[in-house]
């Protein structure tokens, strides 16, 4: 099964408010930006790319807040950046509802950065904003700092190989000749780059036309497409671009119409729910989330508070071995051991997930909690034919009942980041499957009083939403 290609609304801030200017100059405020991002999410966006464009400039990130108010009723993915120049930044950041980052200035300054970023949360989770304006027609562009107005020096495509050896796992790559014009793309520059892409590549700059965008994501290497004014300045939508890429046979998310009008916000209604902090993963996500099925949650490391809880969750942005090393530090590896002994309920998704499995191979061979037997290794970088695969696999996939479920389970499509995922688990703890480039891997679990998410349900949807309340409510009967 393809990834289903990605339509981006992007999002640039300045405090609270949406700006939006032409080439990243004459930036003017055209609203609300939580208010933006919540009628995009409504009318079909497939993520959110929010970017502070003057964080760099005065040294300082104001997004948090703004993550914080649109986590609470948007529950697609949050690409967040502008002014991230440490690990402890990003962390910030992911705790407030973004669940991958992007990084430009700090990277172009010291590209280190982007391999520490991938160390602490995983590559999945670091995507590098290249702001790419033409030197001549000959095909050369500088890779440009402070949004846009500081030139680096560096050269776009020798720059977006660097930072794909350095760890990052996803670029965003936006023509700043093209950019606010509504004027097409850059064409010559996405092709180029997407002849030296191993990693999901988003492109944007100047889209105002659904006709541009299908021809964008033609190319198998172009995962998804950013719009920012053709958005804003309404000469576009989405209903009318997933129209058009429909009828190309091009692989688009569309949500069900019998699951679109679903009212869960009672689901979980007063379920004390414990969110384990150890200090990685996107729990704010995961907690607004489970606040909007009507559940109590408690975000805590506390023996004492989590203890009073009817059930666990564990979530995850992160690698392996970091998160095993957070969750060791503050002896939650043993507290979550004794938990799932005593017969009490736990969920984990994504890293979450991962952990729950006997050894993962990020990085290196790392013991997980051996709640379930299995071991997380990477996935294929290559299809039966010989063809090469993007990794990270980022975007929104179909998952499919495993042939050993005997309820019918409707196909949904589940957003992912991810590049490792779990073999050789009994086959009858396995819930879902997810096919990528013919290859199947595991997609959730379940054993006894445990279940696991490959995916981020709190990051997909309504469907997302209405699968994680039915887990839940199965793990407490």
């Amino acid at each position: 099964m393809a990834l289903c290609k990605r339509l981006i609304a992007r999002l640039d801030v300045k405090g609270n408010r949406l700006i939006k200017g032409i080439r990243f100059e004459g930036l003017r405020v055209l609203g609300d930006a939580c208010e933006a991002a919540l009628n995009y999410d409504r009318a079909g966006a497939d993520e959110l790319l929010y970017i502070d464009a003057v964080a760099s400039l005065y040294g300082r990130n104001s997004l948090s807040e703004i993550l914080r108010r649109t986590s609470q009723e948007v529950f697609i993915p949050i690409t967040a950046g502008g002014g991230v120049r440490s690990v402890k930044d990003a962390g910030e950041l992911l705790s407030a509802g973004a669940d991958k980052i992007a990084i430009n200035t700090a990277a172009l300054e010291r590209p280190e950065l982007i391999t520490e970023l991938a160390r602490a949360f995983g590559s999945q989770c670091v995507v590098v904003s290249i702001q790419a304006r033409r030197r001549n027609s000959a095909g050369e562009w500088e890779a440009m700092a402070e949004a846009g107005r500081e030139k680096s020096g560096r050269d776009v495509l020798n720059w977006l190989q660097e930072v794909q050896d350095l760890g990052a796992g996803e670029l965003l790559l936006t023509s700043v000749d093209q950019d606010g014009t509504c004027s097409g793309p850059d064409k010559l520059l996405n092709s180029e780059a997407m002849q030296l892409a191993k990693v999901p590549l988003v492109v944007g700059g100047g889209f105002s036309h659904s006709e541009e965008i299908n021809d964008a994501l033609m190319s198998p290497r172009i995962s998804g497409v950013g719009i920012g004014a053709a958005l804003h300045n309404k000469k576009i939508g989405f209903e009318s671009i997933k129209q058009f890429l429909g009828a190309s046979d091009l692989p688009i998310r569309q949500t069900l119409v019998n699951l679109q009008n679903l009212n869960t916000s009672n689901s979980l209604c007063k379920r004390k729910i414990g969110v384990i902090d150890y200090g990685m993963g996107n729990q704010q996500s995961l907690i607004n989330a489970l606040n909007s099925l009507g559940a109590i949650v408690n975000l805590s490391n506390n023996f004492s508070e989590l203890d009073d809880c009817e059930l666990l969750a564990l979530p995850g942005v992160g690698s392996f071995p970091e998160g095993m090393a957070q969750l060791s530090r503050r002896g939650l590896d043993l507290y979550l051991q004794q938990w799932v002994k005593s017969k009490k309920p736990l969920l984990g998704i994504c890293l979450g997930m991962q952990m729950l499995f006997n050894q993962g191979e990020e990085f290196r061979p790392t013991k997980g909690l051996g709640l379930i037997d299995g071991h997380v290794t990477q996935l294929p970088n290559i299809d039966k034919d010989g063809n090469s695969l993007v990794l990270p696999h980022v975007g929104w996939n179909r998952i499919l009942s495993s042939p050993i479920t005997t309820e019918g389970i409707i196909p949904l499509n589940q957003y992912f980041v991810h590049s490792y995922a779990v073999q050789a688990v009994p086959a009858e703890q396995i819930i879902h499957l997810c096919k990528y480039g013919h290859q199947i891997f595991i997609a959730s679990v379940k054993k006894d009083y445990v279940a696991g998410f490959q995916f981020h349900p709190e990051r997909s949807g309504t469907e997302g939403l209405n699968l994680l309340a039915k887990t839940i409510q199965e793990l407490l009967k």
